[in-house]
């Protein structure tokens, strides 16, 4: 993983923006989930109600009835309601391999990596959401367990991963992020580092799954991040494909 520096006036100044072009459906109708990350399906119209389980983000649902806000869907086997405003009948994914966002991980899920972050051991993380910022906590810290780890920001124009309160990043791209094309991350002293965005389409396969859409950026020196929607970093490789972070399990935390 590129272990970046890079001046922490950059983490600050950011506004999440939503999805937009969500629309409401009257009567059964086909339409895909467009959001910032996966939805919560819930047993009732109700934001507390029972959650039945989690829609991926980008996926086709049947919409069966819409009032108020709210949306009653089946996907798969599962029915129930969602936000209306998550729903889209555009694709999302007919982007012509560009990503606009989405990579920053779900509130809620426990991700475990290993190798981890800055660590060669195994090591979990529960994601919370604090206004733009979204964290990484290991509940098993022994120094700081209250304190986030590692922070993601992603805003309608940037895309950022680093040490938590601190100027170490590893990613800093711009968004949009199309196929094929080169962008520059910015690091200390005015200097760049050219980014191939090397894939936003191919489907990744490890320990914790399969992903598919992953996001690779390639840096020059051959070394690669791997990015899978509403989950974010699932792999890390040097120039010569060793394995330096790697997700190995996924879990939604009660």
């Amino acid at each position: 993983m590129k272990k970046i520096v890079l001046v922490i006036l950059l983490l600050f100044g950011f506004t999440f923006v939503y999805a937009e072009d969500a629309v409401t459906a009257a009567g059964t109708t086909e339409m895909y989930v467009n959001a910032k990350n996966d939805i919560i399906l819930r047993a009732e119209p109700k934001q507390n109600a029972e959650q039945l389980g989690t829609i991926k983000n980008h996926s086709k649902v049947t919409v069966l009835s819409s009032s108020n806000g709210w949306s009653y869907i089946k996907s798969g086997k599962l029915e129930g309601y969602v936000y209306s405003v998550a729903l889209t009948t555009k694709n999302p994914k007919a982007t012509n391999g560009t990503v606009t966002g989405g990579l920053v991980p779900s509130e809620g899920l426990i991700l475990t990596y290993n190798p981890s972050f800055l660590d060669d051991a195994k090591e979990s993380f529960i994601v919370k959401k604090d206004g733009e910022y979204t964290h990484l906590y290991n509940p098993k810290s022994s120094l700081y367990p209250d304190l986030p780890n590692y922070t993601y920001i992603e805003t309608k124009d940037r895309f950022l991963i680093g040490v938590a309160s601190s100027d170490f990043i590893f990613i800093n791209v711009p968004l949009p992020l199309k196929q094929g094309s080169h962008v520059k991350q910015p690091i200390m002293y005015h200097e760049e580092l050219d980014v191939l965005v090397e894939s936003t389409t191919k489907t990744i396969k490890v320990k914790a799954g399969t992903f598919n859409n992953v996001v690779i950026l390639k840096y020059a020196d051959g070394s690669r991040e791997y990015l899978a929607r509403g989950i974010g970093i699932i792999k890390s490789t040097t120039g010569d494909g060793k394995i330096i972070t790697e997700l190995v399990s996924v879990k939604q935390s009660k």
